[in-house]
């Protein structure tokens, strides 16, 4: 069969609507794409207000200090998209971040509790004979010794797991968790080939996320 049209889920879909959303911005919206990052875009108003749309697919957190401006660009985008679905207020839960927003001491938090405890729980279920025990580092001295040959293999499907979870934690670690972002790096080149001794190492950073969930 051919698909006449993008389908969700293919690979090509997501390729497909960057092209038709970057259109959009570029030549009916009039925004600048970023140079440095092809996933931010930038305008200025007639009053010199800058406004700023970060997407991620078709998810997208737009910024500016004018409200008119973010609520003028919302209504650009029902134009050519008819039905979107908007979140205003001073928090947002955006790709799995938390942002609450405090304009009286201008400050940002950024948590991920609710996704790291989501990693934790499907973790849990998936090897529900593990045991994640909560620690007070994300890692040992020995993080950099790899014990090839000199300890047991894991199952496939605990390798699988292995590589499914690393790539979570290094999701989180890249954007509120920098504590576990090294223990999570070296995790990353071990997804090939785990053995228990890497296994270890993941259950480790799993018992300090649960010991540090509110950082």
């Amino acid at each position: 069969m051919k698909c006449l049209k993008a389908l969700y889920g293919h690979m090509e879909a997501a390729r497909l609507f960057y092209g038709d959303l970057d259109s959009s911005l570029v030549k009916k919206m009039n925004f600048t794409r970023n140079q440095y990052d092809p996933c931010i875009y930038n305008r200025k108003s007639q009053t010199r207000e800058m406004i700023t749309i970060k997407t991620h697919v078709d998810y997208l957190k737009i910024s500016s200090k004018s409200k008119e401006q973010v609520d003028l660009v919302v209504s650009e985008l029902r134009d050519i998209y008819k039905y979107i679905t908007v979140s205003e207020g001073e928090e947002h839960d955006y790709l799995g971040m938390v942002m609450t927003f405090d304009r009286k001491n201008n400050r940002v938090e950024i948590n991920m509790k609710k996704y790291i405890q989501g990693i934790i729980k499907e973790f849990e279920e998936m090897e529900p004979d593990e045991e994640i025990k909560k620690v007070s580092t994300p890692a040992r001295n020995n993080l950099f010794q790899a014990r090839d040959g000199e300890v047991g293999k894991i199952s496939k499907r605990q390798a699988s797991n292995f590589h499914a979870v690393a790539a979570k934690l290094l999701f989180v670690a890249k954007r509120a968790r920098l504590d576990i972002l090294l223990a999570v790096s070296f995790l990353t080149t071990r997804v090939k080939d785990p053995d228990r001794d890497d296994w270890n190492k993941m259950l480790r950073v799993m018992g300090y996320l649960s010991e540090t969930i509110d950082y």
